[in-house]
């Protein structure tokens, strides 16, 4: 196996969780009762995405800190972000028993696009999550980690 193939398979692998989970969650919520369908409470939790140094070229593509503001209703955490020099959209799911998987994606003004995945365990505290960022343009990757 190829060093890039680990990588891409664990992507599609988180791709396919968030599928499944999604489709088990469109399920439950039709089978409910009418009643049972109320939409659930909405509220907004602060985070900060930390992405170390690009690998492709450290020394010019240096570490960076962002702000985001999720959106959070029931188990979904959904969060969008646009300005002039691109957008990113983040989308997460918080199981039972206190595990998140959190995605997102991201598209620059030129076209370039890249990749985040971030896993752990929610806390009652400051809770972190480590992932990484993995970009087309130019092709490397950071390791990222988002607090909240």
């Amino acid at each position: 196996m190829n060093a890039h193939a680990a990588p891409r398979r664990l992507g599609l692998l988180a791709a396919a969780a968030l599928a499944l989970i999604f489709g088990a969650l469109s399920f439950v919520a039709m089978s409910a009762p009418a009643s049972a369908q109320q939409k659930p409470e909405t509220t907004q939790v602060k985070a900060k995405l930390v992405c170390g140094s690009h690998s492709a070229d450290p020394r010019k593509m240096r570490p960076f800190d962002v702000h985001l503001a999720f959106t959070v209703s029931g188990p979904l955490w959904t969060s969008d972000v646009a300005d002039a020099r691109g957008k990113e959209r983040f989308l997460g799911i918080l199981s039972p028993s206190g595990t998140m998987l959190i995605v997102g994606e991201g598209k620059a003004a030129d076209g370039a696009t890249w990749t985040y995945e971030f896993a752990g365990k929610k806390k009652d505290g400051l809770t972190i999550l480590r992932g990484s960022l993995k970009s087309d343009k130019p092709k490397g990757s950071r390791t990222c980690s988002l607090a909240f």
